[in-house]
């Protein structure tokens, strides 16, 4: 029998313990649900660079939510509480709104409705007019812009590349024994 050289399982081992802790501190848990969190703060910001400039408040309200696992997922939430960010993204139809203008700022006043043929005169007389119309009446659509939308396939694109970077970080720290960041 031929004799090609001698082999130590020390460093199989080392390696071996090395996988094993990492395992025990639920590393890999950890590992998820920083990266989760990253390319939601990373989502975030590309919505929030494709605000329009006069969307302060919208701007303002988008939020992170916390990473949550449901079984074998993970799932993290961006979310915007405005009652109208929807409208913004998508689109919406084309209507008119009761209310008037004081100075730039459009005071929406749903009473304008209800009011008789004589009270919508004098209401016309003080603040100018009985409402205003959104969109345009031809199309009777008013566009999406989408901000999120377009941000989210972005980040789908360049996920891949995110996650090989971060993994093979996280394999390093692992395979020489240093402990991930806390």
């Amino acid at each position: 029998m031929a004799r090609w050289g001698s082999f130590r399982f020390e460093e199989f081992e080392r390696l071996a313990q090395s996988f094993q802790k990492a395992l025990d501190e639920r590393v890999m848990e950890r590992f998820i649900r920083e990266f989760l969190s990253e390319m939601a703060m990373r989502s975030l910001r590309k919505i929030k660079m494709r605000m329009l400039a006069d969307h302060g408040d919208l701007r303002r309200k988008w939020q992170v939510g916390n990473v949550t696992r449901t079984g074998d997922a993970y799932v993290i939430e961006i979310f915007n509480n405005l009652e109208y960010a929807s409208f913004v993204e998508y689109g919406f139809r084309s209507h008119w709104v009761p209310g008037h203008w004081e100075g730039n700022k459009f005071i929406y006043d749903r009473s304008v409705i209800h009011l008789t043929k004589e009270a919508k005169v004098a209401y016309k007389e003080r603040y100018g007019s009985l409402g205003m119309y959104v969109g345009n009446r031809k199309i009777g659509w008013v566009s999406g812009k989408f901000m999120m939308t377009i941000s989210m396939q972005e980040i789908e694109r360049d996920l891949p590349k995110y996650l090989e970077r971060k993994q093979i970080q996280l394999l390093e720290q692992i395979m020489n024994g240093r402990p991930p960041r806390r």
